[in-house]
């Protein structure tokens, strides 16, 4: 069975976002960067970045 994910229900690109990854989720640890829809990436800078399909738990937007 395939998963697919639900672009609708992503961030806008380049928008603000705080969340959480796998491995720190039980520690509840957040990060906070912007989403890169033509990568499927949420970025923290130019040297950390976190892919949608494997990495992220949970978002939520930024004001």
């Amino acid at each position: 069975m395939e998963i697919r994910l639900d672009h609708k229900s992503l961030p806008t690109n380049n928008q603000r976002v705080r969340f959480q990854i796998v491995i720190e989720e039980l520690h509840g640890i957040w990060h906070e960067g912007v989403y890169l829809a033509d990568e499927d990436v949420f970025k923290v800078d130019e040297k950390i970045w976190y892919d949608i399909w494997s990495e992220i738990v949970r978002w939520e937007p930024l004001s």
